[in-house]
């Protein structure tokens, strides 16, 4: 009596197991690739990590001054900032964090002064008895300029491709005509307005100086 087995004894059956074994094998990597893929895409997304230097030339606007100077001011200057963490502070947000260097140039006058103006002495003279003898002084406040080299660390939040708020602690080394050089404390917030890819418009207020311009991202 013939033994009934239930597959032929040609080795298909093991072969068949194999190409499974095989394909499941190869497709490990396809997997893989894939999910690394849809990271790069979402990396890829966001808008913070769409440039890595941003050059910021602007118009700033400024009032009480640090020093002794006072009233009110116009000037120009430049930003220029480098993106050092392109994943920020919150986890699954999109943000950045960059630092920031500059140069701006201010002139304020007293007789714009928000809260009134004073005069004071620019020039004294010997007098008697070891005095001193004020022979010249400012008029309406005076006029003072400043220039400022300000450093900051500033971190980017982009609720969406268009529009960043930006936050800024730092310090501002400044020079007074006629005073030298000293250091501030400083703080600005801000936003962005993207125009294209590479543009924006940028506005910060803050102490000492507040600023409206273009950015540059490349």
């Amino acid at each position: 009596m013939k033994s009934m087995t239930p597959y032929p004894r040609d080795g298909r059956p093991a072969i068949s197991l194999a190409a499974m074994l095989v394909t499941a094998l190869l497709g490990r990597p396809s997997i893989a690739n894939a999910g690394e893929d849809a990271a790069i895409s979402a990396s890829a997304a966001r808008a913070s990590v769409g440039y890595r230097v941003e050059v910021e030339p602007h118009v700033l606007f400024a009032t009480a001054p640090p020093g002794v100077g006072q009233g009110s001011g116009l000037g120009a200057g430049l930003r220029g900032s480098v993106v050092i963490l392109r994943n920020g502070f919150i986890p699954n947000v999109d943000d950045s964090v960059a630092v920031g260097f500059g140069l701006d140039y201010g002139r304020y006058y007293g007789k714009w002064a928000l809260n009134g103006y004073s005069d004071y002495c620019l020039h004294y003279e010997p007098g008697p008895n070891d005095t001193r003898v004020c022979t010249e002084v400012t008029s309406k406040g005076g006029t003072y300029t400043y220039v400022y080299v300000p450093a900051a660390v500033q971190w980017n939040l982009w609720p969406t491709h268009r529009v960043s708020g930006l936050f800024e602690p730092g310090v501002d080394v400044y020079h007074l005509g006629g005073h030298g050089w000293s250091v501030v404390p400083a703080l600005s917030v801000g936003a962005r307005l993207r125009l294209s890819n590479r543009t924006a418009l940028t506005g910060r207020v803050g102490y000492p100086v507040a600023a409206i311009g273009f950015s540059f991202m490349l």
